[in-house]
């Protein structure tokens, strides 16, 4: 089999989903934002920007981008850390946190619509595969971090 064929074909079809009203129009907001305002969603308190940087591996600039955004939009404040003047905590807004909830009972919704298309077989199929792969990459990444550092 040639993979890097099967790659051309997967990511083809994924650009396509992607595509998709019911995906697209799920949020007016950036990968980067949703993931950023999720990330918050799960803190019981404000974060480092430095934190934010660090969890996603972006430079400094693209998350002052965002967070200029989230700010922008009403989602995320920003503030000076009271004990180091310095280094900037950001948080989530209640509007923010019913942004979070909205968003995931409309993805919910709408990826519930895709599994029904493809019928309960394929659907339970499709969720083994991804459920699989996914926990094959993470080993095998645990693996090759373990290697690098000489576990």
């Amino acid at each position: 089999m040639d993979y890097r064929e099967k790659a051309k074909d997967f990511l083809y079809y994924m650009k396509k989903l992607n595509q998709m009203p019911m995906i697209r129009n799920l949020s007016g907001m950036s990968f980067g934002e949703q993931a950023v305002l999720h990330y918050l969603s799960l803190q019981n308190d404000s974060v480092s920007a430095g934190e934010l940087t660090s969890a996603f591996g972006i430079r400094s600039s693209r998350t002052a981008a965002i967070l200029n955004a989230l700010e922008k939009k009403g989602y995320a404040l920003r503030s000076a850390d009271p004990s180091d003047r310095r280094r900037v905590l950001v948080s989530i807004t209640e509007e923010g946190r019913t942004v979070v909830d909205e968003k995931s009972s409309e993805g919910i919704e709408h990826t519930a619509a895709f599994l029904e298309m493809l019928g309960p077989e394929d659907a339970e199929e499709f969720i083994r595969i991804v459920r699989d792969a996914v926990t094959r990459s993470q080993k095998k990444e645990s693996e090759y971090h373990d290697e690098i550092i000489g576990n």
